[in-house]
């Protein structure tokens, strides 16, 4: 439904032409009926505005006090005989104040059949026996507004009339019968076509002033008309009182009753700019297509809505197509379209179509039809769309850049490829891990080598076999078995040691492996259950000094692996080459560290700790340890008398047999050590004393039984002393005594033990220490 403020600005009630008319009525009303004010009032935002008044002072009343308000939005008439009688109204403002109505008739004022306002009567007596008298106002109301229709019709046809003879088209129209004959002429037919307004129009005929050449397509328009053509349209030339001739579009349409034609209604529009610009666009078509010719572009046009998409011969020519083999919708094209550009082809297209951007430029791949991959740069742009914007014609122009593109890929990816082996040869610098470096490039190793999985193995031997040692691999959890396998690469275990397959040969062969067609490759053996299809392989040897030490496999690039391929790949495959060596060389250098580490750390008779690192370790755990820990010394009883009389030979040989004894009681987390001659070390790692006791008397029997053969007999009853301490804890303290002072506590302690008689283990006393400095100590051991 219109809404009243869509119905006023529609008959344009505030024009002024309507005042004299309205408020000659008004008044009229007035008179009518003896009443001293009538009034047209009509509804407008918060108020009502009187259009037409007689006998009212104000302009306006407020919608919420106004009796009007109420005949609007009840659409019916409203009769008040004595407010003052009425509750409701006996408090209106109007009612209180000037101009104190007491009488009130008012009825709808309705425009296109919906109330704008009310048309009414008011007096400030009351008054009776007005019922019929208002049937009479409702059809003045409805009189009243046929006159604002009327006057709204001739406004709008003045305007048009005036629009019309102010265009640049002119209105004739011709009667059929008789003969044909003009009966209308708009005003501005002389100006606009450049010829004398003529006095007589039925005398006027248009193809009189119609250059000849175009007489054909006039004639030809109102012929068909004749045949029953309802719409015509043709470009005529008019000749101009000038002498020039002008063009103009004829837009033309019949008039029929029960079949017949009766008239012909005509349009005429200055036509010349369009005709101008229609010469300059062929001209400009013209040389646009030889340019395009001697550019080797091709171009398409797209007809969106009828998916219909032309091109010219050089795209045909570009992709190996003839002309009449290419197929007119865009899914043919699209099917042309590299698989991996196609999506992003797509969105470029889709942003241009909803008009996201201007225009679109892309460069991607596209099949010849020879089967090879073109590199093509695309440029186009929706060039039109229909009234709400949607896209109806897209064109555009195709180039072939494959030699450029191509060339710049080579670049691009050599410059990868370097980076790449920069940062191989870092990580390896870094983490000194060649598992680790190989599974962190291997990534960018498949996007580089356009494969979908592959590995990198390095060559060794195993039970006088080579096998590959994989340091980097695709997940092959394709199966449990498979993924079995991934478990032991991802410990840095998994080893191929059936060489006699694809890849396999690599290493046997010391050749680069091209297998475009794996299953008929002569050294192919199929793929394990659950491998994925192997379409194609490609195995690099990694070589150093004429031998494998490794090998690059990779499978499934999109097309086919070339000597390219291998020849792009070489400088990794060196630098790989010159890794493992770095690896070899790295792993011999830690060994020999090692050996040297062990070396200073150990006793070369017993195998045992030395001093040096025994008491490193000592103190170590002491400071780490947040409980106490045991020290013990213990010293062979008599080895001096041992050595006199057997000879050194054989106390070297007790020591390792000591040696052996004391392995074979303590446990891992305990550390043992020879300290120096016929004196050893113990850490036990337990803070009860009691077990610790336990453990040094059971140390002590053990060494007891050994027996030593010697050429003066058996060597038995060897004993030993031994002095212990019980540390505290060092983890949490701050300016405690260095570890050498509880060594020399357990030492004391031995020294009681030796005093004592020998064979016993003492434990070191607070109260011991004015006797540790006894001057005949080293004696009596």
């Amino acid at each position: 439904m219109q809404t009243i403020k869509a119905l006023i600005n529609r008959y344009r009630l505030h024009n002024p032409q309507y005042d004299d008319l309205l408020k000659q009525f008004v008044e009229s009303v007035a008179t009518l009926y003896s009443m001293p004010c009538a009034f047209l009032a009509i509804a407008e935002n918060d108020h009502f505005w009187y259009k037409a008044k007689a006998g009212v002072t104000i302009d306006r009343i407020d919608l919420a006090n106004s009796f009007s308000h109420q005949v609007v939005t009840s659409n019916q008439s409203l009769l008040i005989e004595d407010t003052l009688n009425k509750p409701e109204h006996q408090n209106n403002h109007y009612v209180v104040n000037p101009p104190h109505i007491r009488f009130y008739a008012a009825v709808p004022f309705r425009l296109n059949g919906v109330a704008v306002g009310s048309f009414g009567l008011f007096d400030d007596a009351p008054r009776k026996g007005f019922q019929k008298e208002l049937i009479l106002l409702e059809n003045l109301s409805q009189h009243l507004s046929e006159c604002v229709e009327l006057i709204s019709n001739n406004l709008r046809t003045s305007e048009e009339h005036q629009l019309l003879n102010n265009s640049p088209a002119a209105l004739i129209h011709w009667q059929v019968r008789p003969r044909l004959s003009t009966t209308f002429l708009s005003n501005n037919v002389g100006t606009l076509l450049g010829i004398a307004y003529p006095e007589d129009l039925g005398a006027f005929k248009l193809d009189e002033h119609i250059k000849e050449n175009d007489l054909d397509a006039f004639l030809f328009s109102i012929k068909n008309h004749q045949q029953g053509a309802l719409n015509c349209e043709c470009d005529i030339r008019i000749n101009r009182s000038s002498g020039q001739a002008h063009w103009f579009k004829m837009i033309s349409r019949g008039v029929f009753e029960n079949k017949t034609l009766v008239a012909i209604q005509g349009l005429l529009i200055n036509n010349a700019e369009q005709k101008y610009l229609e010469k300059r666009i062929l001209n400009t078509n013209e040389r646009m297509s030889l340019l395009l010719e001697a550019s080797g572009l091709g171009t398409s046009d797209w007809d969106i809505q009828n998916d219909n998409l032309r091109v010219n011969n050089r795209w045909c020519d570009i992709l190996g197509l003839h002309p009449d083999s290419v197929d007119s919708s865009v899914l043919f094209w699209n099917q042309l379209v590299h698989p991996a550009d196609k999506r992003r082809l797509s969105e470029i297209v889709q942003d241009n179509l909803r008009g996201h951007s201007e225009f679109m430029s892309f460069e991607y791949r596209i099949k010849h039809a020879r089967g090879h991959w073109l590199w093509v740069e695309t440029y186009g742009k929706v060039v039109t769309r229909d009234e709400n914007g949607k896209p109806l014609r897209m064109a555009a122009t195709h180039r072939d850049i494959t030699e450029k593109k191509t060339a710049e890929l080579q670049t691009e990816r050599q410059r990868r490829l370097f980076s790449f082996i920069n940062h191989a040869q870092n990580l390896f610098v870094a983490q000194r891990d060649i598992q680790q470096a190989c599974e962190k490039i291997f990534p960018e190793l498949l996007e580089l080598a356009d494969s979908d999985y592959g590995f990198i193995g390095r060559v060794l031997e195993e039970d006088g076999a080579p096998c590959l040692h994989i340091h980097a691999i695709s997940d092959i959890s394709w199966s449990s078995d498979s993924a079995k396998e991934y478990a032991r690469f991802k410990e840095g275990n998994l080893r191929f040691t059936n060489l006699k397959n694809l890849f396999g040969h690599v290493v046997t062969s010391q050749a680069p492996v091209i297998a475009n067609q794996p299953s008929k490759h002569r050294s192919s053996v199929g793929t394990p259950n659950g491998h994925p299809l192997l379409k194609r392989f490609l195995g690099l040897p990694i070589s150093r000094d004429g031998q494998t030490v490794g090998m690059i496999g990779l499978a499934n690039k999109l097309e086919d692996y070339t000597q390219a391929d291998v020849d792009f790949l070489s400088p990794l495959t060196n630098t790989l080459a010159y890794l493992f060596k770095a690896v070899d060389v790295e792993q011999a250098r830690y060994d020999a560290e090692k050996r040297l580490e062990y070396l200073a750390a150990t006793d070369p008779l017993t195998s045992l700790m030395n001093r040096r690192a025994y008491f490193a370790q000592i103190d170590n755990i002491s400071h780490s340890r947040n409980t106490e820990i045991c020290i013990a010394i213990f010293d062979v009883d008599n080895f001096k008398h041992l050595n006199d009389t057997y000879g050194h030979p054989v106390g070297d040989i007790c020591l390792v047999e000591i040696s052996n004894a004391i392995r074979q009681l303590v446990r891992e987390s305990d550390v043992i050590a020879r300290l120096g001659g016929e004196e050893f070390g113990l850490y036990i790692d337990s803070q009860n004393q009691q077990f610790c006791q336990t453990l040094l008397d059971e140390l002590r029997e053990s060494i007891k039984k050994v027996v030593i053969e010697t050429d003066k007999g058996p060597l038995t009853g060897i004993s030993i002393s031994i002095g212990a301490t019980m540390v505290p804890s060092l983890a949490n303290e701050y300016g405690v005594p260095h570890i050498e002072e509880h060594m020399k506590n357990a030492d004391d302690a031995l020294y009681i033990a030796k005093s004592e008689g020998k064979d016993c283990v003492r434990w070191f006393v607070t109260s011991q220490a004015t006797e540790n400095a006894h001057p005949n100590k080293k004696s009596i051991k």
